[in-house]
C-alpha cells in the first residue's frame, strides 16, 4: 500500500467522537480533487480553502437543515447554518425542507452576504480544523502543506494521483466514521446514507409511477379516494405523498405512501390520526397483494407485522 494512502486511513481512523469537523474537511478535500477543483503552481497542486469551506457549508446545510440530523448544536457551523435557514424560510415564506442547491441560489443572490458566509467557516476551519486534520497522536502527518496566508493547501501530483484513484475507499472510510458519531445524537433512519448523499449537487429522487398504479389497481380500485380527506378525486388530480416526511424517512417504501389531491394541503408532520389511518390502510392494502412476489409486499409485511410504523413515528418525534 502507498505510504500516503496509508497515512490518510491512519488520519480518518484517528478521528475522535467528539465532532465531525475533521470528517467534513476531509470529504471537502477529496471532492475539491475528485472534481479537479484546483490549479497546478510552481509543479505543485493548490486547493483554496474556499472551495472546500463551500462543500463543508453542502454537507452541514444538507444534514442539519435537510434531514434535520445535528450533533447537539453545538458546533458553530451548525449555528451558521441554523442562521441562513432562519432568514431562507423567513423570505420563501414556507417551511418545506430545500436541498442545498435552493439555498444556494439563495444566498448567492446578495454576494456580499454571501462571502462573509463563507469568511466565517473559513475562520472556523483555520482555527479548528486545517492544522489539527494532520495530528494524530502525538505525531503530525503529512498530507497537504497548509498556506494561512493564500488560504489554500499544497499537494504533491503523486498525491493527487492517488488521492484520485483510491477516493471510493477514503470516502467510505469518512462517511462511515461520520454516520458513526451521529447515532449518537440522532434516531434518524438511514443515517450512513444520508451523510454519503449530503455532498450530492441535487437530490436525486426517483419515479413514483409503479407505487401509484399498484395503489390504484389494488386499493383503489373501485374509485379513488383522497387519504386524508376521505373524498373522491379524478385521476388526473391525483398525487402520491409521504406521510412520515421524505426528509425524514428518506425512502419511498409503499408502506409510507398514500394517494390524495394536489389540492389537498397535508400535515408535513403527521398526526396521530394520520398514523393510525395509515397503519389501516397498510393492513387492508396487504390483504389486496399478499400473493404478489414483490419488493413492495415484502415491505408491506415487515412493517405491518413487526409494528414498525410506530416506532418510526416515535423516533420521529424523539
Amino acid at each position: 500500500m502507498e505510504r500516503y494512502l496509508s497515512n490518510w486511513i491512519t488520519i480518518i481512523d484517528g478521528i475522535k467522537n467528539d465532532n465531525t469537523y475533521k470528517a467534513s474537511w476531509g470529504k471537502a478535500i477529496i471532492e475539491c480533487i475528485v472534481n479537479e477543483e484546483y490549479q497546478e503552481v510552481n509543479g505543485e497542486i493548490v486547493v483554496e480553502e474556499y472551495f472546500v469551506v463551500q462543500k463543508i457549508l453542502k454537507y452541514y446545510w444538507n444534514l442539519n437543515c435537510f434531514f434535520n440530523v445535528t450533533q447537539g448544536d453545538f458546533l458553530v457551523i451548525e449555528k451558521v447554518t441554523k442562521e441562513i435557514k432562519e432568514d431562507f424560510y423567513r423570505k420563501k415564506k414556507h417551511t418545506n425542507p430545500a436541498w442545498s442547491n435552493e439555498m444556494e441560489i439563495y444566498i448567492k443572490r446578495k454576494q456580499i452576504k454571501y462571502e462573509k458566509i463563507i469568511n466565517r467557516i473559513m475562520k472556523i476551519v483555520n482555527r479548528n480544523i486545517a492544522y489539527r486534520f494532520l495530528n494524530h497522536k502525538s505525531k503530525r502527518i503529512k498530507l497537504y502543506k497548509l498556506d494561512i496566508k493564500t488560504k489554500s493547501l499544497r499537494f504533491k501530483k503523486s498525491d493527487i494521483e492517488i488521492i484520485n484513484n483510491y477516493s471510493g475507499l477514503l470516502n467510505d472510510l469518512i462517511n462511515f466514521k461520520w454516520a458513526s458519531y451521529l447515532e449518537n445524537y440522532n434516531n434518524s433512519p438511514y443515517l450512513l446514507k444520508k451523510v454519503i448523499d449530503s455532498s450530492q449537487v441535487f437530490l436525486k429522487r426517483q419515479s413514483l409511477r409503479s407505487i401509484k398504479n399498484l395503489l390504484i389497481e389494488y386499493y383503489h380500485n373501485e374509485g379513488i379516494v383522497d387519504f386524508y380527506t376521505g373524498k373522491h378525486i379524478d385521476y388526473t388530480e391525483i398525487k402520491v405523498v409521504h406521510v412520515i416526511p421524505y426528509n425524514y424517512i428518506y425512502s419511498d417504501n409503499i408502506w409510507n405512501l398514500v394517494i390524495t389531491s394536489k389540492l389537498t394541503k397535508h400535515n408535513l408532520i403527521p398526526t396521530e390520526k394520520d398514523i393510525e389511518r395509515l397503519k389501516k390502510r397498510n393492513r387492508n392494502l396487504l390483504k389486496q397483494i399478499q400473493y404478489l412476489n414483490t419488493k413492495e409486499r415484502q415491505d408491506l409485511e415487515n412493517v405491518v407485522n413487526n409494528n414498525l410504523l410506530d416506532q418510526c413515528f416515535i423516533d420521529m418525534k424523539g
